[in-house]
């Protein structure tokens, strides 16, 4: 019977949680990368594609407000990407915390048994 009880403990596992998480941890990582990469590049892009465009306004004070925000958006996309490692740690830190209190509360001894 003991025996049993341990498979079962062991089919449901307590280790699915942990799983999920560091998948979801590699996606999430992985999505960032690829946002700040994609924006960046595409958002280069366009810029190189409709700066005839801005060129060719002319009100001159229009047109520097247009340049001035394209350049303040580039700058803010910049430190986004400085940031990104303090970005992951958060991400890799609350994933942890979500483990740590998934089976302190959840799992463990406070539903009557153990994996081991």
């Amino acid at each position: 019977m003991e025996q049993k009880t341990k498979q079962l403990f062991k089919a449901k596992g307590q280790m699915g949680g942990a799983v999920g998480a560091v998948i979801a941890l590699i996606t999430g990582v992985g999505v960032s990368v690829l946002v700040l990469i994609f924006v960046g590049a595409l958002g280069g892009q366009t810029y190189n594609l409709v700066e005839d465009d801005i060129d060719s306004i002319n009100d001159s004070t229009i047109q520097g407000h247009v340049k001035s925000g394209i350049t303040s958006g580039f700058d803010a996309l910049e430190q986004t990407g400085n940031y990104l490692p303090i970005i992951v740690l958060a991400v890799v830190i609350s994933l942890v915390l979500a483990l740590v209190l998934g089976f302190t509360m959840l799992g463990g001894g406070s539903r009557g048994g153990s994996a081991l």
